[in-house]
């Protein structure tokens, strides 16, 4: 970051950055951007299907949340395996999701904003989710579930979802083939 007396320029994202830490994302597709009113929301996981699966870089542009990624490939290592950072327009980080991994992410605040970066389109047809409380899937220490909380930093609003998220099936049921 660079400082002087106009404020800071920060360049936060850069394709040669990513392939320098041996991470794909060969081009940019789409800035997808989301709003969320209120905090403790739930949004996803959502995932889409080959060939729309989608590489991302995720950041908080207002307030702050909660982002996670659950490995979906039955054939890699670290299927239902999921990782979470804390992402906010303070801290300013960024978090990538490969293609073959879901995402998801709590509000911590009302009025959340994410903006994402993706490396293919958008297609209905391929966008899939699953239940976000499902067990089958493991946190980082191997713990049944997502703590979606964040250890307990907000009260989730479950009654808020949408269609897709609500009706979604569970982990075991989804439909990706890597």
């Amino acid at each position: 970051m660079i400082r002087d007396v106009r404020g800071w320029f920060q360049i936060p994202f850069s394709i040669e950055d990513l392939h320098a830490l041996g991470l794909e994302f060969n081009t940019v597709f789409q800035l997808n951007h989301s709003y969320t009113e209120e905090k403790g929301v739930v949004r996803g996981p959502n995932y889409q299907k080959p060939p729309y699966n989608q590489a991302k870089v995720i950041r908080c542009t207002k307030g702050s949340l909660y982002s996670v990624a659950i490995d979906i490939d039955p054939n890699s290592p670290n299927y239902g395996k999921s990782c979470g950072f804390y992402l906010s327009e303070q801290n300013r980080c960024l978090m990538y999701v490969p293609n073959h991994y879901a995402h998801g992410f709590t509000s911590l605040e009302d009025g959340t904003e994410l903006e994402y970066l993706t490396d293919n389109r958008y297609c209905y047809e391929a966008a899939k989710s699953f239940q976000f409380d499902d067990p089958a899937v493991t946190d980082e220490s191997g713990k049944k579930g997502i703590d979606w909380t964040m250890h307990g930093a907000v009260e989730l609003r479950t009654e808020i979802q949408s269609d897709k998220n609500r009706l979604a099936p569970a982990f075991s049921d989804i439909e990706y083939q890597g």
